[in-house]
């Protein structure tokens, strides 16, 4: 018999694997993310805990299915796309923390990637110029791994580069 994730995922590959919230509570909520854009199956499963499946309520999920607690809260199966996946991180937080939208560069995302790449490191040079650290910096090594992959043509890899730099990104 089938585990709900594989039917809800309609037996996809799994495209990435993310933490969107650091939280040390188990899960107790499987959130089925919107459907595939084409083909069967949910685009995204999000496992969560009580406070952040309420705290959270504003995801576009299709429905919440309860959990036996087997993976930590934040943790998202991600069956899209690798450019899926990068749309995504730019509509939730890459855009809002750099001002790069990458509709200006028509879906070539190493072009986004290294302007956002521009854009990080000037701010890292001004904080330093001030005498200060900046969280940036940890954001940087992990852009050039993104930047590199999406010239390669693995925007998967470029996606996964990403969901670590957003870890970074919910500190700021």
């Amino acid at each position: 018999m089938p585990s709900i994730v594989q039917e809800l995922s309609g037996h996809r590959d799994l495209g990435g694997l993310r933490r969107v919230v650091e939280c040390p509570v188990t899960a107790t909520v499987l959130r089925e993310g919107p459907a595939q854009d084409s083909g069967p199956g949910a685009a995204w499963l999000a496992y969560l805990c009580p406070a952040h499946a309420v705290g959270l309520d504003g995801w576009p999920g299709a429905a919440d299915h309860p959990d036996t607690g087997a993976m930590p809260c934040g943790t998202v199966l991600d069956y899209r796309s690798g450019e899926q996946q990068l749309q995504s991180h730019a509509d939730l937080w890459l855009t809002p923390l750099t001002g790069v939208d990458p509709a200006a560069y028509g879906g070539a995302w190493v072009d986004v990637l290294d302007q956002v790449d521009r854009v990080l490191a000037a701010r890292v040079d001004e904080a330093a110029a001030a005498g200060e650290d900046s969280p940036l910096q940890n954001m940087l090594a992990l852009m050039d791994v993104a930047r590199r992959a999406a010239a390669e043509g693995d925007l998967g890899v470029a996606a996964t580069s990403l969901a670590y730099c957003e870890t970074f990104a919910q500190g700021l």
